[in-house]
């Protein structure tokens, strides 16, 4: 081992992975399969003579929790001295990082102030990839606790390092994140995992914490022929750190398809896939979780294991669906894959009602050829027009295609609708043929989008770079609550009952005509057919609600709430969940609703995002590989056991900013 001296993160800079050949190698196990080379730099038991990176040892550990109360933080007289921090240093090769926020230059209280970065952050950064690979940024800053935003004016405001990690491991070997997750749970310190920070309850920062940065665990690897347990097929190995444009890339290169998700920015390689992970393939081939076939993971003993079909099977089912951030850190996965390139058929149309309608600026990522948009004068007939459509979804997702459905509003009673249907595998004048019946029921309402609707057949894999529209703090700073819209509505319908759906539609405009919330109808379907029949046989712990669901319906708050205070955000959920969202969750009580975009104060979220059988599965997965409970995030399979300091009880949001202390009994976890 050597000493590298302990590195500040520059304020403006790309971070870059450092491969560096430490001195201790295990030797690849049978049980073991790493898919790169970072994977083979592994810790063993007797490479230490630091006590503090020791392995975890479950057979001692005690069966019900006996640690301290709360997590250390800084200033906690437990907290590692400086001294201890550059040993480990030492045990990482040099990647710790106590980088500070990114907002800091900005303050003028602060050692980082400079007038000229802040004004690049604020008015350029965000076109580069400077926020996206940066070690601390979250995309949702009013979940960090809004503790050190970036804006011109900082007049009356503070930054501190409360929202974001303390220190941070950029990891580029299994030996790194197996050592932080042994100092983290030998400490007791709080420990989060970090790729992108594309949460949107910034679930990888955490106020006094040691993160661990997978962002640079970029490999990826194609085999045309592999066999695993009962699969022989095309196959592609991604690295934790790979984003959606990286696999994207990769396809178009290799000539393939897999599974990856819709953003450019979102990790392929970490919570999209843990969580589920839904994209444009999702009614055809099933979700991220479904693909895959192997998953390597550092469990919180710092063991290093692959779990797959034949071994750790209890893990291999937790860690496709089960959530991220709770069972371990993924390093890699093998997915599954089609040796051809895939085509979607699409195409993009609006309307409008209301007297504003002129001055409505249309979206225009959409990624399809746009109609130009139809104005409805009669706004009964608008809101009809959205019961057209969402009945036609149930044949956009058996045809294995992904829609989307959004009213919004847009000030002075006007309302837009905007919509894109994409098909994989249809021509454009097969599109045109299959959205025909939907636009002639539109027609039917005096609704003449366009005798001649512009579609196109464009590839599924386009090339990126990795600057996107969502790349920077903030981006997605909304307060949202969503639902799983189940099958059984449509199948209602289809036998003379429309009532629950009908209903539905109610709830939707009731929402949107407050004029403070947008509503997004994404649809999709990840049955089990489109999931295959290797799933049948080695089930992932998807929710099983999304097996039955037509559309994942989200609410949003219209404005962004980046400079609310944490009781402002407490009273702004309160509202949105007296809208129409919670008409949606009486007509719906068979359904549930998706992880990894669910309301942060989501009511009996374990049966919520896993079903109840499904939940008590995991739990058990749960207190068997961390009978310590150092994985802890906000609603995860196991994190009732803690809370965030202040809260609820408190009277204000939980934000990551808060110390992370054992529930206290008897107090209800989440508001209402």
């Amino acid at each position: 081992m050597f000493s590298v001296p302990l590195q500040e993160a520059p304020v403006i800079s790309r971070m870059k992975p450092l491969f560096i050949h430490v001195a201790f190698f295990s030797a690849v196990i049978a049980e073991i399969r790493p898919n790169f080379n970072y994977e083979t730099r592994q810790l063993r038991a007797n490479d230490f003579r630091d006590a503090e990176v020791t392995f975890g040892n479950m057979s001692t550990a005690p069966k019900v929790y006996q640690g301290p109360e709360c997590k250390i933080q800084s200033g906690d007289s437990e907290w590692p001295s400086e001294s201890l921090w550059a040993r480990f240093n030492t045990s990482v090769n040099g990647t710790l990082l106590k980088p500070h926020p990114v907002g800091a230059t900005c303050y003028p209280q602060t050692d980082y102030y400079s007038k000229d970065t802040c004004s690049y952050l604020v008015n350029n950064a965000s076109s580069t990839r400077f926020f996206l690979d940066d070690p601390v940024n979250s995309l949702t800053t009013w979940a960090q606790g809004g503790s050190c935003l970036q804006m011109l004016d900082t007049t009356g405001r503070t930054c501190n390092q409360q929202g974001t990690p303390t220190y941070v491991v950029n990891a580029s070997s299994v030996a790194h994140i197996q050592a932080a997750v042994n100092f983290a749970r030998n400490h007791n310190l709080r420990l989060v995992i970090k790729g992108t920070g594309h949460d949107f309850h910034a679930k990888s920062s955490g106020s006094g914490s040691l993160s661990v940065w997978t962002h640079f665990l970029k490999s990826m690897t194609y085999l045309s022929r592999s066999s695993l347990r009962d699969y022989t097929g095309p196959v592609v190995r991604i690295g934790a750190g790979v984003e959606a444009w990286e696999a994207y890339n990769f396809m178009l290169a290799k000539n393939i398809t897999f599974a990856a998700p819709l953003e450019a920015s979102v990790g392929h390689g970490g919570g999209w896939t843990l969580g589920g992970g839904h994209g444009p393939l999702t009614s055809l081939y099933g979700l991220g979780a479904d693909q895959v076939l192997s998953i390597n993971v550092i469990t919180p003993d710092g063991r290093f294991l692959t779990a797959d079909a034949t071994q750790n099977q209890d893990l291999f089912y937790a860690l496709r669906g089960g959530g991220g951030g709770t069972f371990g850190i993924v390093t890699s996965f093998i997915v599954r894959a089609w040796d051809k390139p895939t085509f979607i058929g699409g195409l993009t149309y609006y309307f409008t009602t209301g007297l504003n309608a002129a001055n409505i600026t249309m979206p225009t990522d959409r990624g399809y050829p746009a109609t130009p948009a139809v104005h409805i004068t009669n706004p009964e007939i608008f809101w009809k027009a959205l019961s057209v459509y969402l009945n036609f979804t149930t044949k956009i997702v058996d045809a294995g295609g992904f829609g989307f459905g959004d009213p919004s509003p847009q000030g002075k009673d006007t309302y837009l609708f905007a919509s894109t249907i994409t098909i994989p595998n249809l021509s454009a004048e097969e599109t045109l043929s299959f959205v025909k019946p939907l636009f002639e029921s539109y027609a039917s309402l005096g609704i003449n989008i366009t005798t001649t609707p512009q579609t196109a057949s464009v590839p599924y894999a386009k090339p990126g770079n990795g600057i996107t529209t969502v790349g920077f703090p903030g981006a997605i700073d909304r307060i949202f609550i969503s639902r799983l819209l189940p099958r059984t509505l449509w199948t209602e319908a289809s036998t003379g009952n429309s009532t629950r759906l009908d209903l539905v539609a109610k709830a939707i405009r009731k929402s949107v005509e407050t004029g403070i919330y947008k509503v997004n109808t994404r649809a999709y379907t990840p049955t089990p057919k489109a999931a295959g029949e290797w799933n049948d046989k080695y089930t992932p712990a998807v929710n099983p609600a999304m097996r039955k669901m037509v559309i994942h319906c989200t609410t949003f708050t219209n404005d962004v709430v980046t400079l609310q205070s944490k009781k402002e955000l407490l009273e702004t959920h309160k509202r949105l969940r007296a809208s129409g969202v919670a008409d949606l969750r009486k007509l719906t009580p068979e359904s549930g609703a998706y992880f990894n975009e669910a309301d942060r104060l989501e009511p009996d979220w374990q049966k919520s995002f896993w079903g109840t059988v499904g939940y008590s599965r995991l739990l058990g997965i749960k207190k068997k590989y961390d009978p310590w409970g150092l994985f802890w995030a906000s609603n995860t399979v196991g994190s009732e056991d803690w809370e965030l300091r202040p809260g609820l009880e408190e009277g204000v949001m939980p934000t990551q900013d808060g110390r992370v202390c054992r529930a206290k009994r008897g107090v209800v976890s989440r508001e209402g």
